[in-house]
C-alpha cells in the first residue's frame, strides 16, 4: 500500500493519469515479493531530439544529478550491508526536467535516462551510434560520498551502476549554459553538471580524463557486475 500510494502521488504530481490495472500470474511460490509492471503511453509534443546519431564534435554531455544512487541503494538493502549512512535511491520522475529544457528552447541532441548499465552504458551506446568518442572529465562526475564509499569497498565503478532518476543529456556546446540553468530550476535536476564533451572518433569509444591528465578507456563491464534490479 505504501508503494502504490507513492506511485499515485508521483503520477498526480507530474500530471500522468493511471487509467487501468491488471493482474499478473507467476509460478507457485514465486510471489513472495512485490510485482509492479507499468506501460506508459504518450504523445510526441513539438519536435523530438534528433537522436545520438546527430552528436557533433564539441557537444556538451550533461548529467542531471549524482550517479549510481539507485543501484547501490538496492544492493546495500538486498545484501543487508552495514553502510552508514546508506546510499539512497534517486528514483524520481524526469518529466519536469524535460519540460524545463523544452520551455527554455534548448536544442537537445539526445537524452536518455541512465538506468540499467548506468551512465557508462548510455555513453557507449551514443558513441556507437554517432561514430565519435565521448570524453568524460572524471573530476566533474557527481558521486555522493555514500555511493563512492560503497563502490570502492565493493570494487564497482559508479559509471556502471544503475540510476532511476538521473538522465544524460547532449546539447551543442553553446547551449550548455542555458540547459544547465533550466535544469537547476527543477528539484530533480538541481544537481545537473556538464561532465564531458564529444570528440572526433579516436582509438576508444569512451575515455575518462583523470585529474593527472591521463586519458583511460571506459570499458564496458564484462558480465553483470550488479544483479538485475528492475
Amino acid at each position: 500500500e505504501r508503494v502504490l500510494a507513492s506511485v499515485a502521488a508521483a503520477a498526480e504530481r507530474v500530471g500522468v493519469p493511471v487509467v487501468t490495472g491488471d493482474t499478473k500470474v507467476v509460478p507457485r511460490g514465486a510471489a513472495d515479493k512485490l510485482f509492479i509492471n507499468t506501460t506508459g503511453i504518450g504523445a510526441v509534443v513539438g519536435t523530438p531530439p534528433t537522436g545520438p546519431q546527430a552528436l557533433d564534435d564539441g557537444d556538451a554531455l550533461l548529467v542531471t544529478g549524482p550517479i549510481g544512487r539507485h543501484g547501490m541503494a538496492v544492493m546495500v538493502a538486498r545484501e543487508r550491508l552495514a553502510f552508514e549512512p546508506p546510499p539512497v535511491s534517486d528514483s524520481a520522475p524526469l518529466v519536469d526536467a524535460v519540460r524545463a529544457l523544452r520551455r527554455a528552447k534548448v536544442p537537445v541532441r539526445t537524452m536518455r535516462d541512465a538506468t540499467r548499465g548506468g551512465v557508462g552504458a548510455v555513453l557507449h551506446e551514443w558513441a556507437e551510434s554517432s561514430g565519435r568518442t565521448l570524453a568524460i572529465d572524471e573530476a566533474r562526475v557527481p558521486v555522493t560520498p555514500e555511493v563512492r564509499g560503497a563502490c570502492e569497498l565493493l570494487g564497482l565503478d559508479p559509471m556502471h551502476v544503475a540510476n532511476e532518476g538521473t538522465m544524460v543529456v547532449a546539447v551543442p556546446r553553446e547551449a550548455a549554459e542555458a540547459a544547465l540553468d533550466a535544469l537547476h530550476h527543477v528539484h530533480e535536476s538541481v544537481g545537473a553538471v556538464c561532465i564531458g564533451r564529444v570528440e572526433p572518433r579516436g582509438l576508444t569509444a569512451v575515455v575518462v580524463e583523470r585529474a593527472t591528465g591521463q586519458r583511460v578507456p571506459l570499458d564496458e563491464p564484462i558480465g553483470a557486475p550488479l544483479p538485475r534490479i528492475c
